[in-house]
């Protein structure tokens, strides 16, 4: 049996130099959730140069398994330079399976590391070649007099190899789902759409105003896809709403008003039941809420309302006024609707929200 008296008073081991720095490393790599996988690979591009004190490093990517290898990043002393149309094909035989100095390099996997090199930097060939599994290859270009670093960096290189290439397959994933996610959704919101005549295409016109508007005011992209997809499915709950109601051409009573001013509520009740949109179902239960505190369904005032809702609410008055229907032509953009939309500021409509959305569609706010 082991003995372990006295174990706590004895002092941890510092790790070794090597290890702090993949340590180190690691802190440095990890990414944030749901950071886009071309930051992922920038982090992990400036992360790999200061692990071994690089000169420079050229992160080549091949993450959707075409056969063709993108320059992605690049750290060091060539950052600045232009990355976005290097690419290069390549075989799969000359796709390396181990990392290797240039010099010791053979056949087409030199080759390649080669010409990879040429387009990443003009003066002098790349000291080292890692492959990032199967998605991509590093290439180093080492500070020491003869491109070589001890034996001993191989395990850590190695290690940081395999962690990047989790981080980047992590990454791109979720940007898949993501897409398709997205892409259902606009699928519902076009099903949506297509109940009432006259509303074909009304709730992405709302998502890309509401977008164009987050952005404009400077929030962070997270937050502006939120707001965006909030506002795709904005109209989610009028799926409870009678389809013989939505088109009717007469007046509405005051009942069947009820009934589809509900529809924010029930489409917020079904989001609120899904993990992950519960941000989003706040967006939409708000939407109706007035800046003067007239609005539904709780009365909120000024920026007791949700920032998502308030934007989500010039990017729908917008988009209906410019929208054609039964009864009407759609308005002009600028002598009609911009008008309308400013005339509403402080009263329905956030003045900082409508002077960023007329700001975003090109009209000057005085």
């Amino acid at each position: 049996m082991m003995n372990v008296s006295g174990w706590q008073d004895e002092p941890a081991p510092s790790p070794s130099p090597l290890t702090a720095r993949l340590l180190r490393w690691l802190s440095d790599a990890t990414p944030a959730p749901q950071e886009p996988s071309d930051e992922v690979a920038a982090r992990l591009c400036h992360a790999m140069c200061e692990l071994c004190d690089a000169r420079s490093v050229a992160l080549w990517l091949d993450l959707a398994g075409s056969g063709t290898l993108h320059l992605s990043h690049r750290a060091g002393e060539f950052e600045s330079e232009e990355t976005s149309s290097a690419q290069v094909e390549f075989l799969a035989e000359d796709f390396p399976a181990e990392l290797f100095f240039t010099v010791e390099g053979e056949g087409g996997t030199r080759d390649l590391a080669t010409k990879l090199g040429l387009l990443s930097e003009e003066t002098a060939a790349p000291s080292l070649v890692v492959p990032i599994d199967h998605v991509g290859i590093a290439l180093f270009w080492l500070e020491s007099e003869d491109g070589r670093l001890s034996d001993d960096w191989k395990p850590v290189f190695e290690m940081a190899a395999l962690q990047s290439a989790t981080f980047l397959n992590l990454a791109a994933r979720a940007e898949s789902l993501n897409r398709a996610f997205r892409q259902f959704a606009q699928v519902v919101a076009g099903s949506i759409d297509g109940r009432e005549a006259g509303r074909e295409g009304f709730s992405e016109a709302v998502a890309y105003y509401a977008g164009l508007t987050a952005r404009k005011m400077k929030l962070d992209e997270e937050e502006s896809q939120k707001i965006e997809f909030a506002a795709l499915l904005h109209g989610v709950g009028r799926l409870a709403v009678p389809e013989a109601l939505l088109q009717k051409q007469s007046s509405l009573s005051e009942a069947e008003l009820e009934s589809v001013r509900a529809a924010s509520a029930i489409g917020a009740n079904w989001m609120a039941s899904i993990d992950g949109l519960e941000e989003v179902a706040l967006l939409v239960r708000h939407q109706g809420e007035k800046f003067d505190g007239s609005g539904v369904p709780a009365g909120m005032r000024g920026e007791e309302i949700p920032l998502g809702s308030r934007i989500m609410a010039v990017a729908a008055r917008f988009a209906a006024m410019t929208a054609r229907r039964a009864d009407r032509a759609p308005m002009s953009v600028v002598g009609g609707a911009m008008d309308s939309v400013a005339k509403e500021s402080g009263e329905a409509l956030d003045p900082r929200v409508v002077d960023a959305f007329l700001s975003a569609m090109g009209r000057s706010v005085s």
